[in-house]
């Protein structure tokens, strides 16, 4: 089904991806195990990949069984068997390389990660552009794409190293973009853009998105009762790898699945800064159900848009009413709370009020610098993004109940009432 009135038009695979999916079907059924989910197989390959076998504390065998126990009945399609496949591979090589470098580098684990500043809003209210201009000062920085995906640096010549991880990451994402080129529209990626670092949760398999964007619930339901204080300790631990390797003030992060676990995050990061954005929840999850039904037509071959509206609907309400609860249990904690609206309408005040509100110096270049970076001419600028709430079963009304507590609190504008 096609709609020209929409960015992702598309509800199914288009002619090209289906004879991808085709001919990873052919290499399934010729037993070249691309698409196997097999954990023990996964844990081998990546061992034969790097030559190493130390990964580390095995607590993250657990989630991973269960990961791959859901991916495997979750009706994948072929293609997306072998995508899920080689992320599952990378998370285990990357750990198998964290563990090989610490050692040869133990002094990084004093780097200190000082005060770092979290942005955790809902996706689609404007934390991407909050990041961006927050990291353009000198000794702070956002994670960008090319080390999210390869954390572990692949040489001692940072030049070199870049480079590399540089290549892969365009790798990376010529394939996605093959799949859904849509996403250039919808939120722009390259190698070199500041992301979310959720995938750092990928190497102690501890990631909510594999919920929220791949449907895998059952897996996403245990991770929510799991303990999260271990894997939160192993990504300051990246961090800290991160920031030996490229001397680092002040980490400015972004990752929506921080508001699900707001108590692990301040127990490992107890001097946080955080970012609380907020937005009209009836455009946040229509707009998200838009961006991650690429996601979706990519590992199931289609698109349930009713099926997609009610899962991010619901799950949007759980994580504000779990960062709600554990605000309050907190209250010594560091929140700062921006409108959607404050920050398009006026991002470069925005940012200076923020930066006051944390005691993070703006010096006289900083608006030039802001400047420069919103006249970056990215392909997904405000308004370019295009979606119809009704394809994802959405209601206003029936949106807005679900999410009294959360609008009332923040005294939220609604624009559909």
């Amino acid at each position: 089904m096609v709609d020209a009135l929409v960015t992702v038009q598309r509800q199914d695979y288009r002619l090209a991806v289906r004879a991808v999916d085709a001919a990873c079907h052919l290499f399934d059924r010729l037993g070249l195990g691309l698409g196997s989910l097999d954990v023990d197989s996964i844990l081998a390959t990546a061992q034969r990949r790097v030559g190493l076998d130390d990964w580390g504390d095995d607590a993250f065998l657990t989630p991973m069984r269960r990961v791959a126990a859901h991916a495997e009945r979750a009706g994948f399609s072929h293609l997306a068997r072998v995508v899920v496949r080689q992320i599952l591979v990378t998370a285990v090589t990357n750990r198998l390389r964290i563990e090989d470098w610490m050692r040869r580098h133990p002094e990084a684990a004093d780097f200190p990660v000082k005060r770092p500043v979290f942005i955790l809003g809902f996706p689609r209210t404007g934390t991407t552009l909050l990041q961006n201009l927050l990291s353009l000062d000198d000794g702070a920085r956002a994670l960008r794409f090319w080390e999210i995906q390869q954390p572990v640096p692949v040489s001692e010549d940072p030049g070199a190293d870049r480079a590399q991880r540089l290549r892969s990451a365009r790798r990376v994402l010529r394939a996605a973009y093959f799949i859904a080129p849509e996403m250039a529209t919808v939120h722009q990626i390259g190698p070199e853009t500041a992301e979310e670092c959720w995938p750092l949760f990928g190497n102690t398999f501890s990631v909510l998105n594999w919920d929220i964007a791949a449907g895998l619930q059952d897996y996403g339901r245990w991770l929510l009762q799991s303990d999260m204080v271990g894997p939160y300790r192993e990504y300051r631990r990246q961090l800290q790898m991160l920031g030996h390797f490229c001397s680092t003030r002040q980490f400015i992060l972004k990752c929506p699945e921080h508001l699900w676990f707001i108590d692990a995050l301040l127990d490992v990061f107890p001097d946080a800064a955080i970012v609380w954005t907020h937005r009209d929840p009836f455009d946040c999850v229509a707009s998200y159900c838009s961006l991650i039904s690429m996601n979706r037509r990519m590992l199931y071959g289609r698109i349930d848009g009713p099926a997609l509206g009610q899962h991010i609907q619901e799950s949007f309400a759980q994580g504000v009413e779990r960062a709600m609860r554990a605000r309050d249990r907190h209250p010594q904690a560091d929140f700062y709370d921006i409108p959607f609206h404050d920050v398009v309408s006026d991002p470069l005040g925005s940012v200076r009020k923020l930066k006051a509100a944390l005691d993070i110096p703006h010096d006289a270049d900083g608006d030039a610098r802001g400047q420069a970076w919103l006249s970056n001419g990215r392909k997904d600028k405000k308004g370019a993004h295009r979606y119809d709430a009704e394809r994802y079963g959405l209601e206003a009304e029936s949106l807005y109940r679900r999410f009294a507590e959360y609008i009332d609190r923040f005294q939220i504008p609604l624009h559909h009432r």
